[in-house]
This record gives C-alpha cells, sequence and structure tokens, in this order.
C-alpha cells in the first residue's frame, strides 16, 4: 500500500499498480517495480553485471571519503555513484573472460586542481607509510600550499584511511601512521586540496604493498 505524504500534491511511498514511490535525497521518484527475470542473461549483461560488482566492491570501503572527493561531479546522484560511473567506464579492464581494476587508471578524487606527476608510497616502519612526490607548484593552479591527501586503502580488512593533513606540495613528502595495518596489502593514492578548500586534484595511484 502506498503513502501520500504532504496531501494530495505531496510525494507518495509504497506500491501503486505497477509503479513503486522512492523518496532519494529529499526528491520524490518513481521507478518501475521489479519483475522476475523470465529469459537467461545474454553475455554481455553478465559482463556488465560483473564490472558493476568488483567496482562496488573495490569502492565500497571508501563511500565516505568519495561523498567529499566526488562532490563536484554529484549532480544529482551521491559522490559514490559518480566514482562508480567514472571507474565502471575508465579503469575496468576485461582479459581472457576476467573483470579486474586497474588501479593505475582508478580515481579516488576528481578535480581540476593539477596533481603531481610522478610520486610513489611505501613502508618500512611499523603501521607507517611513507609518500614522496616531485614538487610541481606553480604549474596552472598548483601552490606549495595545496594540502596534501593521502589514501590508504586495504579490502582484508575492509577499510579506507585518508587524510587532509598529509602535508603540503612543497613538502615534497608526507606520513600516515595506520595502527593495525601491519602485514596488510594495501593500495594507496595521492591527492592534494587547495588552502581554500575549493580545488580538488584527481588521484594518482601511488603503489599496492604490505604494511611493515
Amino acid at each position: 500500500m502506498a503513502k501520500i505524504k504532504n496531501g494530495i500534491l505531496g510525494g507518495f511511498s509504497g506500491a501503486v499498480g505497477p509503479v513503486v514511490g522512492v523518496p532519494w535525497r529529499d526528491l520524490d521518484c518513481i521507478r518501475a517495480l521489479a519483475k522476475p527475470r523470465k529469459i537467461p542473461f545474454t553475455p554481455a549483461e553478465l559482463l556488465q553485471q560483473a564490472k558493476l560488482s568488483i567496482v562496488s566492491s573495490f569502492l565500497r570501503p571508501m563511500k565516505n571519503f568519495l561523498e567529499i572527493s566526488f562532490k563536484d561531479f554529484a549532480r544529482k546522484k551521491t559522490g559514490a555513484n559518480a566514482a562508480q560511473s567514472y571507474n565502471m567506464k575508465n579503469a575496468v579492464i576485461v582479459r581472457d573472460g576476467d573483470v579486474a581494476i586497474l588501479c593505475s587508471e582508478a580515481l579516488v578524487t576528481r578535480g581540476d586542481l593539477p596533481n603531481v606527476k610522478e610520486a610513489i608510497a611505501g613502508s618500512i616502519v611499523k603501521d607507517e607509510v611513507r609518500f614522496e612526490w616531485n614538487n610541481n607548484a606553480g604549474l596552472g593552479k598548483a601552490s606549495e600550499a595545496d594540502k596534501a591527501i593521502l589514501v590508504v586503502l586495504c579490502h582484508a580488512l575492509q577499510t579506507c584511511k585518508y587524510t587532509f593533513e598529509g602535508g603540503f606540495r612543497g613538502d615534497g613528502a608526507g606520513f600516515f601512521r595506520l595502527n593495525g595495518f601491519s602485514g596488510y596489502e594495501v593500495q594507496t593514492w595521492l591527492s592534494f586540496l587547495s588552502k581554500d578548500g575549493k580545488d580538488i586534484a584527481p588521484s594518482l595511484f601511488t603503489g599496492q604493498f604490505i604494511v611493515a
């Protein structure tokens, strides 16, 4: 049974015939009711499902972060959905029927502030990840005062850790303490946020390794 909100001019929630009313981000929306599938999925449909599944699993631990890092592209969608759309199109590879994420092409932040051209991360101190990058302040809007964003993803722990306090572009390096990550494999990315907080750089993949 559907419920009408705010009188006859308001939205509704619940099923009415072949449609269902659903609230989404303060908007009243209508979608078709799902129908049982009567025919098998085509190979193309199965491939698309596999792509969606792997991208969703890849991004799930970063959901809260993506609401910030993709906010400029979250028009009529969430930041996480914007990130999923981008990475579905740009970071998925298919080889011999296997679907995988190409980390070097994946973005966990997206914007038009210049990132550095070269950066790397690694770990030689227990529970600590060190990032190093070539300072390119002066290139376009890039500034010495841009804040470094350090991102560490661990699927074994289903956790993404990030900091907007990773130092500054002009420092050329930053450290990130990660208690409980020792012995786990992680993927890492580097980005930058402008001093006024208005511009963010597209992330740069900085390596996959096991935390000391």
